[in-house]
């Protein structure tokens, strides 16, 4: 019973890490190369490809369904993967969070019309 719980809390913590590095990516991706530059974060290259190293990493990194996640140097390795997403989301996204990614409203002219 123990033991199973443990392998689902893994699961769970794997698959969320995983979920975050693609969103991660993906906020990263959209993100005008001027806005890291002005935000002082290095480049958007640089960011792109750390969180695509990171992802992939991740995601060789997920445990089969309902398989016993083995200890290995490869777990420590997702580890610092993980840890390169949540920079990301704690340190970076917050300073580019000032920076819009586009016209506010979805592009939509405010003039005229109904």
């Amino acid at each position: 019973m123990f033991g199973f719980l443990q392998l689902v809390v893994v699961n769970v913590i794997s698959y969320a890490a995983f979920a975050l590095g693609v969103w991660a990516l993906v906020d990263a991706a959209r993100r005008s190369p001027a806005a890291f530059v002005s935000a002082g974060k290095q480049t958007k290259s640089l960011w792109l490809i750390v969180l695509g190293i990171a992802t992939a990493i991740l995601f060789v990194a997920l445990p089969f369904p309902f398989a016993k996640a083995a200890l290995s140097i490869f777990n420590f390795v997702a580890l610092i993967a993980a840890a390169a997403v949540i920079v990301y989301f704690v340190g970076v996204k917050p300073a580019l969070g000032t920076h819009r990614r586009g016209p506010k409203g979805g592009g939509r002219s405010t003039k005229g019309g109904w």
